[in-house]
């Protein structure tokens, strides 16, 4: 399935008391560190940034030198939320089967749970990341009078990324604006209002929204440890190649070239094989374009995180 990213940083950043998308985070714009994130994943191939009028030029200068494969483009936000993600959707092409909408100002994003809320989408099923409740939460009336109490139990913050394929979220949006239903927050609640299924996938706390000022500290000192950790270490994911059978031996190639160890080979399926390897994150870079030029549009493939094994090669960040 193909996959396409929107980046919502289109806010005036009234509580945090100035715009958020380009304030210095870790010695990056903010907004840097989730572009990042997606730039390494082979699944995008095309990222979309949507932010206010006067940061188009600022945020290509930012976005740009950092994809290097999966096209890109940043347009102009919408009056609220709901109107920039759907200005991101019109900026995906047709060829996009699935979207994830993220936050600009969650910078903490892990590619191991973004690929774990990608895995639940399916025609009619959504998903998105989000965290358990565990505080006692009260509902209160116009005066503050406590009216009841919540079970958390049953209760979940929700996070973004969101996902879902490119057709159901595009008819969410539709459905809403034929209804004239109310803005929504996110995206899951227009998916809700439309009738689809969402899925909870559980996220990591660290995945925060920077909403004040004192968030940034909490991020930067989180950002900066994890760096330190993860530096000597990359990922390496399990990838599963759906193509003709007259293509399989171009994939092979390909696989080879990129140093990816072959797992298993299924030609049982009617009509396709299954190809199973194991890569690492940056030897997959571009796959999803070079799959389609040697299997056709029809080929598919998705990944998933293996485990961390120790690095071989500079991490991405540090080729920029």
């Amino acid at each position: 399935m193909i996959w396409g990213a929107i980046i919502v940083a289109a806010g005036h950043g009234t509580r945090f008391g100035r715009p958020k998308q380009l304030v210095e985070l870790a010695g990056k714009p903010m907004i840097a560190w989730s572009i990042e994130a997606f730039a390494t994943m082979p699944e995008i191939a095309e990222l979309v940034v949507v932010t206010e009028p006067e940061f188009v030029e600022r945020v290509e200068a930012v976005v740009h030198p950092r994809v290097r494969y999966a096209s890109v483009r940043v347009v102009r936000g919408g009056p609220d939320r709901q109107a920039s993600v759907a200005q991101g959707l019109d900026a995906l092409s047709d060829e996009v089967a699935a979207v994830l909408v993220h936050d600009g100002a969650r910078p903490m994003v892990r590619t191991s749970d973004v690929r774990a809320g990608m895995r639940v989408v399916r025609q009619g099923t959504a998903s998105l990341l989000a965290t358990p409740v565990v505080d006692t939460v009260k509902a209160a009336d116009a005066d503050g009078k406590v009216t009841r109490t919540l079970d958390r139990t049953s209760l979940w913050a929700a996070q973004t990324p969101q996902f879902a394929t490119a057709r159901d979220l595009r008819r969410a949006h539709a459905d809403a604006l034929r209804r004239g239903q109310p803005p929504a927050t996110d995206d899951a609640v227009l998916l809700e209002r439309a009738g689809f299924d969402v899925v909870i996938v559980e996220g990591s706390p660290e995945n925060f929204k920077v909403t004040l000022a004192a968030d940034l500290s909490r991020a930067e000192a989180l950002l900066r440890e994890r760096g330190e950790e993860g530096a000597a270490e990359e990922e390496i994911l399990v990838v599963e190649c759906f193509v003709d059978p007259r293509a399989v031996d171009h994939v092979l190639l390909e696989f080879e070239a990129r140093d990816a160890r072959i797992d298993e080979i299924d030609r049982d399926l009617p009509s396709a094989t299954v190809i199973r390897a194991y890569a690492t994150r940056a030897a997959l870079r571009g796959f999803g374009a070079r799959l389609h030029a040697l299997a056709g549009e029809d080929a598919l493939f998705t990944t998933h995180l293996s485990h961390l094994a120790p690095r071989t090669s500079p991490p991405l960040d540090r080729e920029h």
